[in-house]
């Protein structure tokens, strides 16, 4: 199991960094682009920082089983 927490963990933190940083050449693609117009701009920033800490939560607990 140590192989998919870092792998959870590593995701979460590159979820978390999208969301705060909002890097161009991500934030410009398509499928974000979609789920802008679904969330609005604040509800997609959140949506992703949420979800890079629910990957983070999971990768901790799953590492303490």
């Amino acid at each position: 199991m140590g192989t998919l927490s870092i792998v959870l963990i590593v995701y979460g933190v590159l979820c978390v960094a999208i969301g705060l940083l909002k890097p161009p050449f991500i934030w410009n693609m398509k499928k974000f682009e979609v789920m802008e117009k679904m969330f609005g701009k604040k509800g997609l920033v959140i949506f992703v920082i949420v979800w890079g800490i629910i990957a983070i939560a999971v990768g901790v607990i799953i590492d303490q089983i």
